[in-house]
């Protein structure tokens, strides 16, 4: 417990500036009366600083119920009080401290509590700006009886609330040409890093040395190799563009809300249809990707999610690449702005479809057509510009239906 203010207040510096002057006017004129008086004024404020200046154990411990809400859904937080020292603490003013995007800090006034008492506050929090948002810690103030002086002590201790993505319902999934991955895929695909059924033979002239199973080849003394082949799996790549130079407007109404809001609603319409679905952003390590374990890990990854200052998708190359080294699948992509040549790499990947997000139209009113998603469509995607007030289901019912050639 740390103290972070312990001063007069104005009332108690005004009493003391007036306990100054009455016993020096005291001394001067020769009057010990007034001296007297000045004397006791001027000890007040000093007694009322030392009395709030007293420690208290104070512990406090929070519970935010649910740890996970949506946008706009009310969390609720308990927070419970434990007097640990051992007199009984004096009246307190109690600040929890939350982000502004939690709304208001809540304040309470706090009785005396006895040595080993406790007392439970509760409040609730609301958020339409997703993100994890930290609760606490706790301030405390604490005023003596006549308001000449106060003391405020922050309490260490904090939790926090994660504000999901809004998603919106979808229908369908893409249909993708053969071998890519989707619905009309070849019986046989290559497992992604870390998949547990890989099976291993013994080495052929030709084996891609990268393939060689070294546990197995210790083990036996001969040369083996990955045999990643097995059953066919639905398998989609879900990428976002949270490029900096990719996006423009501010708070829920900005293009990275609508992308991010976009991205997981795809995701975890994928997620829920039983694809093995993955997720990659533009500022992705350059680690194997790992499948989401179902929904809630969309969201949550999704919720924290920011811009990057990466002048260019590497990312996002890099993850379809991956895919469509290991046997492909379906990619939606949600993107920005990209060059004629950086759109060239990510449709060499394979086949996939795209929202393409305007920014310019997030600050400013433009109807111009892309060159990004001209660039997409040329090279055998399918994309859709997006701009404020396109909604998602809308724009997904359409690349869905074009790409199962209804459209």
């Amino acid at each position: 417990m740390g103290s972070r203010l312990n001063r007069l207040t104005s009332r108690g510096a005004v009493v003391l500036g007036l306990g100054i002057s009455l016993a020096a006017a005291g001394v001067l004129l020769g009057v010990p009366a007034l001296t007297r008086a000045g004397a006791l004024l001027l000890v007040l404020p000093l007694l009322a600083r030392l009395l709030v200046s007293r420690p208290f154990g104070l512990v406090p411990s929070r519970t935010v119920d649910p740890p996970k809400v949506t946008t706009g859904t009310p969390a609720s937080v308990h927070l419970v009080l434990r007097n640990t020292g051992r007199t009984t603490s004096p009246l307190l003013v109690a600040e929890d401290q939350v982000t502004y995007a939690l709304g208001d800090r809540p304040r309470m006034l706090v009785a005396r509590l006895s040595p080993g008492e406790e007392r439970e506050v509760q409040y609730r929090v609301r958020s339409h700006v997703r993100g994890r948002h930290p609760v606490g810690p706790l301030s405390v103030r604490v005023t003596d009886a006549f308001g000449m002086a106060h003391r405020e002590v922050v309490v260490p201790g904090t939790d926090s609330v994660l504000v999901l993505p809004r998603t919106v319902p979808l229908r369908g999934t893409p249909v993708m040409r053969a071998g890519s991955g989707g619905d009309e895929s070849s019986s046989h695909q290559l497992a992604l890093h870390g998949e547990s059924d890989v099976g291993v033979r013994e080495y052929r002239s030709g084996d891609e040395l990268r393939r060689i199973h070294w546990p197995s080849t210790a083990r036996t003394g001969q040369m083996m190799v990955r045999q990643d082949e097995q059953p066919g799996r639905r398998r989609a790549l879900v990428l976002l563009d949270n490029r900096a130079s990719s996006h423009a407007g501010t708070g829920g109404g900005g293009s990275l809300e609508w992308s991010v809001s976009a991205t997981a609603s795809v995701a975890t319409h994928l997620v829920a249809h039983g694809l093995e679905t993955y997720l990659a952003t533009a500022d992705e390590a350059s680690e194997p990707l790992a499948p989401l374990g179902g929904v809630d890990d969309a969201l949550e990854a999704l919720a924290v999610v920011a811009t990057c200052s990466r002048p260019g998708p590497d990312g996002l190359v890099d993850a379809a690449t991956e895919v469509a080294a290991t046997g492909g699948g379906t990619v939606v992509a949600v993107v920005g702005p990209l060059e004629h040549e950086q759109a060239q790499r990510l449709t060499r990947t394979g086949h996939g479809i795209a929202f393409v997000v305007d920014p310019d139209s997030f600050e400013q009113a433009g109807e111009q057509p892309s060159t990004t998603a001209a660039a997409l469509t040329a090279g055998g995607w399918r994309a859709v510009d997006v701009r404020p007030g396109s909604r998602i289901a809308e724009v997904w019912d359409h690349l869905v239906a074009a790409r199962a050639g209804v459209a």
